[in-house]
């Protein structure tokens, strides 16, 4: 099944490498209708949508565009990417997991909006920061995640779980604070029922020190060393804003050796 799921992924899906406002009357949005919301902490929430018309299938760790015709006073334009939280295997819904504040965007703000049977405009699926059995098996996958980066991961990681594949997966996650780790009570469940996954939680909040199961500082090359037992034989995802990918891929290439070509990113802007 995953074999097959991918072949297929691969064959439809190549990744777009832009999407623009020149875009908005072309063709592949489709109509998806809101199914549910659900907040996972204060300022975070998940959006559960469904198609209209066929299924979207997608690879683990893929994004998707969305669209609001009638958006009007945001300074970024009516569309926006957003990784899919969920897995392949989770059912005929794709959720999204994102930032909701009552000072964002004009966006984030339409978005919460969105009651449970309305419809959105979506394109996609988007992307190559995927999981892919032939770079995952057999080796140590190291996924990096600040903050709300932790969205493509919690999708990589439900899907490879399901399958029989020979790796490990060491998944290092940063938060501000205890209390902003987005789907631990669920990444924890995963770990305890399932070896091939280990997590380190690291926080620079005031509330980090002290507390259990919570390293105090950066993901820096001490952290990793100490908690990767073979870098050679491993693969980097890094995810989250854009200043700790490109300082932690920085550090992976140059303090820890990680040749180039086995390190993904992707940047998450605050929007």
């Amino acid at each position: 099944m995953e074999k097959t799921y991918l072949t297929i992924a691969k064959i439809i899906f190549e990744p777009l490498i832009m999407v623009n406002d020149s875009m908005a009357d072309g063709t592949g949005w489709k109509r998806f209708a809101l199914k549910a919301k659900k907040t996972e902490i204060d300022t975070v929430k998940s959006f559960y949508f469904e198609s209209k018309e066929s299924p979207m299938y997608f690879a683990p760790g893929q994004h998707i565009v969305m669209r609001f015709h009638d958006l009007e006073g945001d300074q970024r334009g009516k569309m926006r990417h957003f990784s899919i939280s969920t897995s392949p295997l989770e059912g005929k819904y794709i959720g999204i997991t994102t930032t909701v504040d009552p000072n964002g965007s004009p966006f984030k703000k339409k978005l919460d909006s969105v009651k449970v049977g309305e419809d959105v405009d979506i394109l996609g699926p988007v992307g190559n920061f995927t999981f892919e059995s032939k770079i995952w098996n057999d080796r140590i996958i190291v996924l990096i995640a600040g903050g709300i980066g932790i969205t493509p991961f919690r999708s990589m990681i439900r899907y490879a779980l399901s399958t029989s594949g020979n790796f490990r997966i060491h998944l290092f996650y940063s938060g501000k604070s205890g209390k902003e780790f987005i789907f631990r009570d669920e990444l924890d469940k995963m770990a305890a029922t399932d070896k091939r996954l280990r997590i380190f939680y690291t926080s620079t909040g005031e509330t980090a020190s002290g507390t259990p199961n919570i390293h105090a500082g950066r993901i820096d090359h001490d952290f990793i060393t100490t908690n990767v037992e073979d870098l050679g034989n491993s693969f980097f995802y890094i995810c989250g804003p854009p200043r700790m990918v490109e300082e932690i891929a920085g550090t992976a290439r140059s303090d820890l050796g990680i040749e180039k070509d086995r390190i993904k990113t992707e940047q998450f802007l605050g929007y």
